[in-house]
């Protein structure tokens, strides 16, 4: 039923908690696991506009542009990193597991690595934001959940009771 696994993960504590769940559903069905992080590029305020009003110069356009691209290097590194140490986790416990870091937006990734890698379900954590506050910050889960037409098993956080 299961044979791919996607586990996104976000470097949080909470986040890896889905880990667990993977795993499980992994070694019943003899699935293969496979982590994913999506880091979000960084952003370059406006620059054509600010060279336009004479706010700056190409040259520092071009400098701050230089330093968002290494940013964005050192934050793939960190999250391959992270997820090859997570994968070592998987792989000791006898599951099949690979990684990959993709670059954009968390939700658009996802849904666009499950899709393109045939995978069969996708194991999430959700940080349990409800009304305002996810109508403001949104949900990557719920875009996952609602858009991604995959089956989608979302550990909530332990309610504070």
């Amino acid at each position: 039923m299961f044979k791919r696994i996607l586990v996104p993960l976000d470097g949080s504590r909470f986040g890896a908690r889905a880990l667990r769940y993977a795993a499980e559903v992994a070694q019943r069905f003899g699935a293969e696991v496979i982590l994913t992080q999506a880091v979000v590029p960084e952003k370059l305020v406006s620059t054509t506009a600010g060279v336009a009003a004479g706010m700056g110069s190409i040259a520092a356009t071009e400098i701050a542009a230089q330093a968002a691209l290494e940013e964005d290097k050192r934050n793939v590194a960190r999250a391959k990193r992270y997820l090859s140490g997570k994968v070592r986790g998987i792989r000791s416990q006898g599951i099949e597991g690979s990684y990959k870091v993709v670059v954009g937006d968390p939700a658009q990734s996802i849904m666009g690595f499950s899709k393109k890698e045939s995978i069969d379900l996708v194991v999430m954590t959700t940080h349990g934001k409800s009304g305002l506050k996810r109508a403001i910050m949104g949900s990557v889960a719920d875009a996952v959940i609602r858009e991604s037409g995959k089956p989608v098993l979302v550990i909530r956080p332990q309610s504070r009771r």
